[in-house]
C-alpha cells in the first residue's frame, strides 16, 4: 500500500526572500480613541446622579453614548450610506441637546461626543465634506451655548467670578470656550487626516513597490529570453557553420582517397559521423534555447505529458490533476512547468517512489501547485547545495510567490508552490 507523506520539515526560504509586511491600519487605533472619549463621557455623567441624591439618572445621556459607541462598529462603504450615517449621528447630538433634563451634564459630554463624530467623519469624507461636518458641529455648539446661556459654566467658576456674575463676564467666558472648542475641532481633524494620510501613503508605496517588482521580473525574463536568442545565434553562426564546413571537407577527402587506403577511410568516416552527431546536437541545443519547452501546448496539456513520460520510464504510478480556469501569463506558465519538471526529475532520480501525484489549480487569487511522492524522503536542512531545489524557490519568488518543501527520511516529499495571479498584484 502506498503511503503519502506528512509535512515533516519546512524548507527555509533563500536569503534573498523576504516576507512583505503591510502597514497596520489606523482604523482600529482611532476606534480605541473613540471608546476612550465615550468612557470619559460616561464618567462625566456620574456626578449628575451619583453625587447628588435628589438628581435622577441621566438615561438619555447614557443612551446617546451607548448608541454612538455601537455605531462605531459599522463602517458604511457607499456614499449614500455614509451621508445617512453622519446625519443619524448629528441627529443623536441634536436629540441629546433638545431632550435632556440634565443641562449641565449635557454641556459637559456634548463636546466629547462631537469629537467622536468628527473623528469618524475624517475617515469617511475628504476636503469640503470634513469642513462641512466640522462647521455643522461648531454651529450646533454655538446655538446650544446661546440657548443654555450660563448653564455651560460650572457653578464653582461662576462663584469665583462675582456674585452675582454679570452677563458680560459670562459672555466672554463662553466666547473663549467656543474659540477653544473650534481650535480643538480643527486640531483633531488635522491630526486624524495626518494619520490617515501616512497610512494611505504607506499603502501606495507598498503597491508601487509590488508593481516595480513585477516590472523588474518581466524585464528580467525578457532580458533572459533575448540572451538565450543571442547565444542561439552565436552557436548557429559560429560552431554550427564550422562543423558544417568540417563535414564537407571530410566528405571531399573520402572522395579522393585511393581505394587501398582502407584504414584512412575508416578514420575519416568516423570523423565525419562524429561531426554530423555534433552538428545534430548543436541544432537541438539551438532549438531548445529558442523554443518554449511546452512546444506550443497549454500547461493543462503539457504537464500530464511531462509527468507520464518521466514516470513511465521509471515505473512510477503517476496521477496528474490540472484545473486552470484561465490562461496564465507566459512567465508564470514557464515557471510552473520548470518547477514540476525539476520536482519530477528529483522523484525519478532520487526518491525510489512508487506513486507520485501532481496537483495544479487555482484558489481565490492564487495558483497552487503540489507535487507529492511516497519515496524515501530526505532531510531538507542537510540538502542546502542543490541547485534544483534552489531554482524552484527562486522561480516562485521572482513571481511574488512562495515555494516550500516538506520531507523527512522514509516519509516521502511534498513540494508546494503558490503564485499570485496578475490581477491580484495590480
Amino acid at each position: 500500500m502506498s503511503r503519502w507523506p506528512e509535512p515533516a520539515s519546512l524548507g527555509s526560504l533563500p536569503s534573498g526572500g523576504k516576507l512583505r509586511r503591510t502597514a497596520p491600519s489606523p482604523l482600529r487605533q482611532l476606534l480605541y480613541v473613540e471608546w476612550v472619549l465615550l468612557v470619559i463621557a460616561v464618567f462625566m455623567t456620574l456626578p449628575s446622579f451619583a453625587l447628588v441624591a435628589e438628581t435622577g439618572i441621566a438615561w438619555l445621556e447614557l443612551a446617546m453614548i451607548a448608541l454612538l459607541g455601537l455605531a462605531g462598529f459599522w463602517r458604511p462603504r457607499r456614499r449614500l450610506h455614509t451621508l445617512v450615517y453622519t446625519a443619524v449621528e448629528l441627529s443623536l447630538l441634536l436629540l441629546l441637546a433638545v431632550g435632556t433634563t440634565h443641562i449641565s451634564s449635557m454641556m459637559r459630554i456634548l463636546p466629547l461626543l462631537s469629537l467622536v463624530v468628527v473623528v469618524r467623519s475624517c475617515q469617511r469624507f475628504k476636503g469640503w465634506g470634513q469642513a462641512a461636518v466640522v462647521g455643522v458641529i461648531f454651529t450646533f455648539h454655538w446655538l446650544v451655548a446661546t440657548l443654555y446661556s450660563g448653564a455651560s459654566l460650572h457653578e464653582d467658576v461662576l462663584r469665583q467670578i462675582t456674585s452675582p456674575p454679570d452677563q458680560a463676564r459670562i459672555s466672554v467666558l463662553q466666547t473663549n470656550a467656543m474659540v477653544v472648542f473650534a481650535l480643538v475641532l480643527v486640531f483633531v481633524s488635522l491630526l486624524v487626516n495626518a494619520l490617515l494620510s501616512v497610512y494611505h501613503s504607506q499603502q501606495e508605496l507598498a503597491a508601487a513597490h509590488e508593481q516595480l517588482r513585477t516590472y523588474a521580473a518581466q524585464v528580467e525574463n525578457q532580458a533572459t529570453l533575448q540572451e538565450r536568442n543571442r547565444i542561439a545565434r552565436e552557436i548557429h553562426d559560429s560552431l554550427g557553420h564550422a562543423l558544417t564546413a568540417q563535414t564537407i571537407l571530410l566528405e571531399n577527402a573520402l572522395l579522393y582517397l585511393p581505394v587501398q587506403a582502407d584504414q584512412t577511410r575508416s578514420y575519416l568516416t568516423s570523423a565525419k559521423e562524429s561531426a554530423y552527431q555534433v552538428l545534430r546536437d548543436v541544432s537541438k541545443s539551438v532549438s531548445a534555447l529558442r523554443n518554449s519547452p511546452l512546444q506550443g501546448r497549454s500547461l493543462t496539456a503539457a504537464l500530464p505529458l511531462l509527468v507520464n513520460d518521466l514516470c513511465q520510464s521509471a515505473g512510477i504510478a503517476a496521477d496528474c490533476a490540472v484545473e486552470l480556469p484561465e490562461t496564465l501569463p507566459d512567465d508564470m506558465t514557464l515557471a510552473l512547468f520548470r518547477i514540476v519538471q525539476e520536482a519530477m526529475t528529483n522523484v525519478v532520480k532520487h526518491s525510489q517512489a512508487t506513486v507520485v501525484r501532481v496537483e495544479l489549480g487555482s484558489q481565490a487569487s492564487r495558483i497552487e501547485l503540489r507535487v507529492l511522492d511516497n519515496g524515501q524522503g530526505f532531510d531538507p536542512s542537510q540538502n542546502t547545495s542543490g541547485f534544483g531545489l534552489r531554482g524552484m524557490r527562486e522561480r516562485a519568488i521572482a513571481l511574488g510567490g512562495t515555494c516550500h518543501i516538506w520531507s523527512a527520511p522514509h516519509s516521502g516529499c511534498r513540494i508546494s508552490a503558490s503564485l499570485p495571479l496578475p490581477h491580484a498584484i495590480d
